[in-house]
């Protein structure tokens, strides 16, 4: 197995970074690594949801959502031949006013390990842009009065205001 994390510190309450993190179909309008995501069943996410999750440099994955605590944590996997890539996100409480993010990314199975080492940089880059965007969405929610501003995705090229 091979594992990655990264974590940062959000000053913005839990409740608004969950509200960021857990509208998977959202991600494209403020997340620059992911370009399009589709649940293959409409619907909130929970335990059995799928999603199919298309993000630059890598082939479409299809992930499964396995836990989810709201409004701290969720965990999904993608599998595929020889490998099983399992990938958390964690909101901790630190006051009122702010919370800690954490992703964590492992690639387990027989090609765990020659995948990690092949994806390392790269994934190493999109759990450092992940934390760093729902940082940035989540603060300029609170300051627009949890209103999720205007935001242009680097990856689409053009602004969207999301709807809460």
């Amino acid at each position: 197995m091979q594992e990655f994390q990264n974590s940062i510190q959000i000053d913005a309450p839990t409740d608004v970074a969950w509200r960021l993190l857990s509208d998977v179909g959202q991600w494209p309008q403020w997340l620059p690594t992911i370009s399009h995501v589709r649940p293959i069943r409409p619907g909130v996410l929970k335990p059995g949801a799928r999603f199919v999750v298309h993000q630059p440099r890598l082939p479409p994955a299809t992930w499964l959502v396995t836990e989810v605590s709201p409004p701290h944590s969720f965990v999904w996997e993608s599998r595929s031949p020889g490998s099983c890539t399992r990938a958390s996100h964690v909101l901790t409480d630190l006051d009122p006013a702010s919370c800690a993010l954490e992703l964590r990314l492992a690639f387990q199975g027989w090609l765990g390990k020659p995948l990690g080492f092949l994806f390392a940089r790269l994934t190493q880059s999109y759990l450092a842009q992940e934390c760093a965007a729902l940082k940035t969405a989540a603060e300029q929610s609170v300051a627009a009065g949890s209103k999720i501003p205007l935001k242009p995705n680097p990856v689409r090229g053009v602004a969207v205001k999301l709807e809460d």
